[in-house]
Parts: C-alpha cells; structure tokens; sequence
C-alpha cells in the first residue's frame, strides 16, 4: 500500500467515526502509522471550515473520575486524579491567528450531569503568551493543567453537551455555535460514557436549582437511576 492509498483508506474509516487504533487493525500498521495521518486529515478538515491550526489544548487534572473510557483507553492515561476537579473538565483551547497570532477560547462542562456549563469568548493574543494563558486558566488547580488531543478536548465538552440535552438540560447560554465549531467538526456520539460509573451524577452549585434538577432527572431517567450529592440548604 502506497502512501496515498494509505492516507485515503485512513480517511474514508476516520470520516465513519472508527478510532485509529481499529484503523490501524484493519490496515495492518502500527497504530504510529496511522496517528499522524488521522492529525493531518482533521486538520485539513478545520483549515476547510476557517479554523487555524491547533496550537493546544489542556484539561484539569481528574477530568476522567468517573468517566467510561474504553473505548479510548489511551485517553486515561492521559489524567493524573486530583481530587478537587472530579466532574469536571475545564478545557482551553489554541488556535493559530494571523502573523503569529493566536486565538484561545475556554470552556467548562460538567461531565457527570448538567454538562456544558460556561464558555468564555475568544481572545486573541501572541502565539509567545500562551504558556502564560495556561497558566492563568488554570490557577485555581492545585496541579498544572494536561495537555491532551484536541480529539480529547472537543469529546469532553461536545460530548458533555449531547449527554446533558439527553437528560433535558441544555449547555449555557455563551456556549453557542461559534464557541462549538471552535472545537471543530464532531461527528458524535463519541465513546467516552459520561456520567459517573454509567448514571448522572448531579452535584449542586451555588447558581443551582436543585430541586428542579433533581426534577428533570426524574423524569428523564427515572427515581433511582441517578444520584445525588446536595449542600444544605432550601430545595
């Protein structure tokens, strides 16, 4: 096989949705073969839509407690569990600008229930200031951020949004079509099983409603096939 019938053969199982490892089963290559052809097909893909190039793109750590992974098992061992983030995925994410720039947007899901839960707007910057934008994002963890695929990143929050309108809640209010296409095309529903152990996970925060939470869990799954972790106070 030569390498343009490699790289379509590539193409035609990753437009299906077929992970490269499979891919790389399926041709009979190292999955090292098959890796970088993926890459460079997605990124073909995002510059034909108007998209940069993929400068990076981090998460917390302990983004995958919970999470089911196997069908990227490679994913997991890109997390080292904190602790203090379980449920979380708080993803920033670069793309190359004009002149050595580059445009960086961040985003925040709740990945064991209510999903896609903040989206900040773009800001443009020099591609040098970006170290430093990490850093600054993610300066309320206590361990730095991982740097992950971009595949990753556009999984745990596209993913994350998908799985929380199946329960009835919709993502944000700021997270709109431009802040999704920033990710990139995704062609879901992917294979990471959202939710905690296989069942939504709802813990509250300070601008929750948890009795209506609680409410729409019920109706969209049914007592007892979610839990539930409240702080005192009225529901």
């Amino acid at each position: 096989m030569d390498d343009a019938e490699l790289v379509e053969q590539v193409r035609r199982r990753w437009e299906q949705g077929v992970p490269p490892k499979v891919i790389a089963r399926a041709l009979g290559v190292r999955p090292s073969v098959v890796t970088p052809v993926v890459r460079r097909i997605a990124a073909e893909a995002d510059v034909s839509r108007g998209l940069g190039r993929v400068l990076g793109c981090w998460v917390n750590c302990g983004w995958s407690v919970g999470l089911g992974l196997d069908g990227h098992p490679e994913w997991a061992e890109l997390d080292a569990p904190a602790g203090e983030a379980e449920g979380f995925a708080q993803v920033l994410v670069a793309r190359e600008g004009r002149r050595g720039r580059a445009t960086v947007r961040g985003y925040l899901a709740d990945v064991h229930c209510l999903g896609v839960k903040n989206a900040r707007d773009p800001e443009t910057m020099d591609a040098g200031r970006i170290p430093t934008a990490v850093r600054t994002y993610y300066a309320a963890f206590d361990r730095p951020a991982v740097e992950i695929p971009i595949e990753l990143g556009r999984e745990l929050i596209l993913g994350a949004a998908a799985y929380a309108r199946g329960l009835g809640f919709e993502p944000a209010g700021a997270f709109d079509e431009d802040a999704a296409a920033f990710l990139g095309e995704w062609d879901g529903p992917g294979r990471i099983e959202f939710g905690r152990d296989g069942q939504p996970f709802y813990l509250n925060g300070p601008y929750d409603n948890p009795a209506a939470v609680i409410a729409t869990l019920e109706r969209s799954v049914g007592a007892g096939n979610f839990h539930v972790s409240v702080a005192v106070g009225p529901m």
